[in-house]
């Protein structure tokens, strides 16, 4: 998708409040769930911005989340 590569990965659990998402999702040690630590999702952000993508997110409560991995297309990929 215009230039880039786009691997997006959908669920129908609880979801997220706009507020959680905006304000904490990519915090270390910031989770909804009962069990973990919080640090999963920061580190993917680390990782994928170290690559020169980004993260986008859509969730909203009761409706599940997803989460949409954008990564540059190498040169001389396509």
């Amino acid at each position: 998708q215009d230039g880039r590569i786009v691997l997006a990965v959908s669920d129908d659990g609880c979801g997220m409040s706009g507020e959680f998402v905006r304000d904490r999702l990519f915090h270390p040690f910031a989770t909804t769930k009962s069990g973990g630590f919080g640090i999963g999702l920061y580190q993917a952000k680390e990782i994928v911005q170290a690559h020169g993508g980004r993260i986008d997110v859509e969730s909203g409560i009761g409706q599940g989340s997803c989460f949409r991995v954008i990564l540059p297309q190498a040169e001389g990929e396509g």
